[in-house]
């Protein structure tokens, strides 16, 4: 897809797309970070996912045959990025079938990915939100055993993210450092000890 890809540079603050624009393909973020934001009639925003550099995002409608983007995309730093325009994305998937069972597999990861958000929102505190949302950002880092973690968004934006008060996530991250399981470097990158983490934190 190298020569079909179109690159595009974004400030940060500035939408990649904005839900009902005509769907184009699914993007690869190469530098910087994105969330996914989907917002109410009444202006309420809520964060959905952040992006972090390699990996693929709007790529729901390829498969749903949508004609439009159902989500905001908002540049939460400056950000590169490459289109992969999508009647070239949907020849490859049908004419290449290992590309088109890795994509599967992803898309499954997705929905399993949103399933514990969904559990996550409805049943857990801010604190158990917080830590199993900084686990998971941690998994498959090259120094994932170190537990440094650099989210790349705003305490604001994680607060929304997380679908907490701002006041909660500061309380959460009080309680999370009292506790021996988490120090705060900067506002935006954290240290996770790991061996204080218990299977009961992992899981539900």
């Amino acid at each position: 897809m190298s020569k079909a890809a179109l690159s595009k540079s974004c400030s940060k603050g500035v939408f990649v797309f904005i839900e009902g624009a005509p769907y184009l393909g699914p993007w690869v973020l190469r530098k910087g970070s994105v969330l996914l934001v989907k917002t109410s009639a009444s202006g309420k925003e809520q964060i959905l996912r952040q992006v972090e550099p390699g990996e693929v995002f709007a790529e729901v409608p390829i498969f749903r045959d949508l004609a439009w983007y159902p989500i905001n995309a908002r540049c939460a730093t400056d950000c590169e990025l490459s289109l992969l325009p999508a009647a070239d994305v949907r020849c490859l998937l049908k004419t290449d079938p290992k590309l088109g069972w890795t994509a599967a597999r992803a898309l499954s990861g997705r929905v399993a990915e949103f399933r514990d958000v969904i559990l996550e929102l409805t049943l857990a505190e801010a604190k158990q939100r917080l830590l199993r949302y900084l686990l998971r950002r941690l998994e498959g880092r090259p120094n994932a055993a170190l537990g440094v973690i650099r989210l790349g968004i705003s305490h604001q934006d994680l607060a929304l993210l997380l679908g907490v008060r701002p006041e909660s996530l500061s309380r959460a991250l009080t309680e999370l450092e009292v506790s021996g399981k988490l120090k705060r470097i900067s506002r935006q990158t954290f240290q996770i000890f790991l061996k204080q983490i218990s299977l009961k934190d992992r899981e539900w």
